[in-house]
């Protein structure tokens, strides 16, 4: 395998630009005769450096590895049939070492787009933009910088501090404090939030103020700055125009898909039906295993398989199955399905015969042929049924653990795209939803919470109860101020939130991943430690470096 350092990943960033394709309404133009100091002085050439301060957000968002460190190793999802020892992240087992390449590949991209984030914003000054352009472009910079430089501080602790363009090799490196980090996050989301004012209507997945004051709240609750998370996400609630659906599972229909008309959606990583618009092709070697098609590849990765049943195949509808995640006995009894509309909307449990050549007798085509019950279901029940059923205990043993094959279960289906081309193609055009606005109630339930307001915390969490609450459920579905706790508040993200990259970054913020996956995640629980509050450093950056004393491996890894 090659080798990347760190200043080799900076160094990449001047002559891999081009790689970086951001979407149709986000387009580059680097000009092979020109340098890169001539080019960026043009309004053609800083648009072009700005757009490709995007690029990272597609390898994480929608993708194969930011989902892997967002949802595997949490009490919500386990390992589902294909991904069985496949990835560590699920069971935190030995082989989660630095030597892994997802890692590596997350690692050097976003410090490539840190780079050019750094560029753009020493760049700006001398572009000839307006003025008005040029806060509204470094604005966007600043925010994806503290986007980028988020994920690395949660994902990996201490990492090095970059904000200034790096135009040659460094052999030494220091790993500068968490809070030293999380100074510069929060002064670029603060400037940015002042620059991009104004700037609230959608562009497509552009940075807007509305998506700088949804991150900023969600970064005061990580850092315990409870009063600002509150003020922040109640500036989202009350001073801009998004709205919750009705429906909850309208809202992942393929027709609200589009987070520039989607009224919950504040900011998303789009995506498009045009994969020369997406980043398939236009990576490394590591790039090509980790994003092998363009597009958002998530809905391929949360959906059962039936191999074996007559009268049914996977199609457009039900998703390609490659078998990754199955949702934790927890996060399926969290749900009243009497009351609580989330749960079929969330997830799949009924799938109609569509195999014409295998349909059983006495069977039509578009009747119900296979069932799964998140309850435990008689013979009796069963003999009255003409279809197949996979109830609770024919998924789970008692401890939670799944039983073999681990492919048939409620299947997540907020990420399905029935328009694509083909039932095998991975390429979907789903926009992938950053921030919705239920998070922020969520996020001013969990602060009023901490600011010791239980009733505001109850009146915050009612608000998309009561767009969860099935027809003559509302009053069922509402919460008193009693009931608030921490738990519950996590009980309840997940009701709302589960699957969308979310969830390891909310158990590590309360101090409840290793409580919460010992008693929920029958996989991890034996093998999970403190030390996997981070991930390892990549191997690769700690073997080039000169001072190898200083810049040291996180404990438990090697």
């Amino acid at each position: 395998m090659k080798k990347y350092t760190f200043a080799r990943y900076i160094l990449l960033v001047l002559c891999t630009l081009s790689v970086f394709s951001c979407s149709d309404f986000l387009t580059e133009n680097n000009k092979n005769t020109v340098t890169a100091d001539t080019f960026y002085k043009t309004s053609e050439g800083m648009e072009s450096l700005v757009n490709s301060c995007y690029a990272p957000t597609r390898i994480w968002y929608g993708k194969v590895i930011g989902h892997l460190l967002t949802e595997a190793g949490t009490d919500e999802m386990l390992y589902a049939n294909t991904a069985a020892g496949t990835y560590p992240f699920y069971d935190y087992n030995s082989t989660l070492q630095g030597t892994n390449d997802g890692l590596l590949f997350v690692w050097k991209s976003f410090y490539k787009g840190i780079n050019v984030c750094n560029m753009a914003i020493e760049r700006m000054k001398d572009s000839p933009l307006p003025d008005n352009l040029k806060k509204t472009r470094e604005g966007e910079a600043r925010f994806l910088r503290a986007f980028y430089y988020w994920h690395l501080v949660e994902t990996f602790g201490a990492v090095p501090l970059r904000t200034k363009e790096t135009v040659s090799a460094e052999m030494t490196a220091i790993r500068n404090s968490v809070d030293e980090i999380y100074q510069l996050i929060f002064s670029d989301l603060e400037t940015s939030l002042t620059q991009l004012q104004g700037v609230v209507t959608p562009q497509g997945g552009r940075i807007t103020e509305p998506a700088v004051a949804s991150l900023l709240a969600r970064l005061y609750l990580t850092r315990g700055k409870n009063a600002e998370a509150l003020a922040m996400a109640d500036r989202v609630i009350s001073k801009y125009s998004f709205k919750l659906m009705s429906d909850y599972k309208a809202l992942w229909d393929m027709s609200n898909s589009n987070g520039n008309t989607n009224s919950e959606v504040v900011w998303f990583v789009n995506y498009s039906e045009n994969n020369t618009l997406n980043d398939y092709g236009r990576y490394d070697d590591l790039g090509y295993f980790w994003l092998w098609e363009g597009g958002n590849h998530a809905h391929t990765l949360y959906s059962p398989f039936f191999v074996g049943l007559n009268g049914w195949q996977y199609d457009l509808e039900t998703g390609r199955p490659l078998q990754q995640y199955m949702p934790s006995k927890y996060l399926l009894e969290l749900f009243d399905e009497t009351s609580d509309a989330r749960y079929q909307g969330s997830f799949r449990t009924a799938w109609l015969a569509n195999d014409a050549k295998t349909l059983p007798a006495g069977m039509a085509l578009g009747d119900t042929v296979i069932a799964v019950s998140k309850r435990p279901l008689s013979a009796e029940y069963r003999r009255t049924k003409p279809y197949t059923i996979f109830d609770i205990n024919d998924i789970y043993q008692t401890n939670g653990a799944p039983k073999l094959p681990r492919q048939r279960f409620p299947g997540l289906r907020k990420f399905l795209d029935n328009t694509r081309s083909g039932k095998d193609v991975i390429v979907s055009k789903r926009d992938a939803f950053v921030f919705r606005l239920p998070e922020l109630y969520l996020i001013a339930a969990e602060a009023s919470l901490k600011l010791n307001n239980t009733s505001k915390a109850a009146d915050y969490v009612n608000v998309i109860r009561q767009r969860a609450a099935l027809p003559g459920k509302t009053q069922q579905m509402q919460v008193q101020a009693s009931a608030i706790t921490l738990d519950f508040l996590l009980d309840e993200r997940a009701r709302e939130l589960s699957g969308e990259q979310l969830r390891w970054f909310d158990l590590k913020r309360t101090g409840k991943l290793l409580e919460l996956v010992k008693k929920n995640n029958p996989d991890a629980a034996p093998n999970i430690q403190a030390f996997h509050l981070l991930r390892p450093i990549p191997r690769v950056e700690l073997d080039v470096l000169q001072n190898k004393d200083e810049f040291t491996q996180n404990p438990g890894y090697n």
